[in-house]
């Protein structure tokens, strides 16, 4: 018990300090979307407020929705057309991704390690649980995709916030063969998922996201009522790792717990071989549009 509580406020201390960083600059948008995504009553004008709010985020939502990847038919000059002409649900995804994106800027790699690597990874994270819920459960998969977008967040807070710890545990973990987590308890006694869970709940985001990202290396300790969504995050990331998309932070994955969350969410192995290709291909058809690319100006 008195480990836990001296866990938990070394990590309190941590938040404290985003509180004051630019990290927290998004948590008013990406709240602001995460509620519309799970208020059925919600309508694309509650969107269109939050996200004209953020002008610079404006203007970013409204350039990715012209960009050749969503083949719209008419230049889109508002928010409102945005919605009209390529869809609410996705101008919600463009919004969530876009203003999460700031806090990835950094590009310096050290030991495999860049916040453009790391950012592709979580893009990709994302597609793939939005996917799996669609065609699998037959679900929007709104939730997996934030969750996926945010499931790293904690190491994005250990490089800005502990950034000569953080570049150690990085070659450490290249250097000894280990997940980082694995070398970020070693040498915190935490790691990023326990900065993530901490950070979501202090920003008051639905449990299942925070419980997810806090488990998204360790499913089975997520409580029963949020295990399919945990196990459906887990999945994705391990895939994602498997073929080294992005920054892998976990290479050694245990492919004893991937099959069963396989087994738990009943999914079966060539069904997701489909859904993985599908996902490549739009990371491709991305990463072709520049969409991996963030202009740190624009946040001026």
């Amino acid at each position: 018990m008195a480990l836990e509580e001296e866990r938990y406020e070394k990590i309190s201390k941590i938040i404290e300090l985003v509180d004051r960083s630019e990290i927290s600059s998004i948590q008013s948008v990406v709240s602001g979307v995460i509620d519309v995504i799970n208020d059925p009553q919600s309508s694309a004008k509650d969107l269109k407020d939050i996200i004209e709010i953020d002008p610079p985020l404006t203007a970013r939502v409204l350039k990715v929705a012209n960009s050749a990847y969503y083949y719209s038919l008419r230049k889109i000059s508002e928010i409102q057309h945005a919605v009209i002409w390529i869809g609410f649900d996705v101008v919600k995804e463009i919004a969530l991704s876009q203003k999460v994106c700031e806090v990835f800027d950094q590009d310096e790699t050290i030991s495999g390690y860049s916040g453009s690597s790391l950012w592709k990874h979580s893009i990709a994270v994302a597609l793939l649980g939005k996917m799996i819920c669609r065609r699998e459960f037959g679900e929007r998969g709104e939730n997996a995709y934030a969750a996926g977008l945010l499931h790293d967040i904690g190491i994005i807070v250990e490089n800005q916030f502990l950034e000569n710890d953080f570049i150690d545990i990085l070659k450490k973990a290249e250097h000894e063969k280990k997940n980082l987590s694995v070398s970020e308890y070693e040498a915190l006694g935490y790691t990023h998922t326990d900065i993530g869970k901490m950070l979501t709940d202090h920003w008051s985001f639905p449990e299942e996201l925070v419980v997810a990202i806090g488990n998204h290396h360790n499913p089975d300790k997520a409580p029963q009522e949020f295990s399919k969504f945990a196990s459906t995050l887990y999945i994705a990331d391990y895939l994602c790792q498997e073929r080294g998309i992005g920054y892998s932070d976990a290479p050694f994955c245990d492919p004893g717990i991937f099959r069963k969350c396989l087994k738990r969410l009943d999914v079966k192995g060539y069904a997701l071989d489909l859904i993985v290709k599908d996902m490549e291909k739009e990371i491709s058809m991305m990463e072709d549009q520049g969409l991996f690319q963030y202009d740190k100006a624009k946040k001026q």
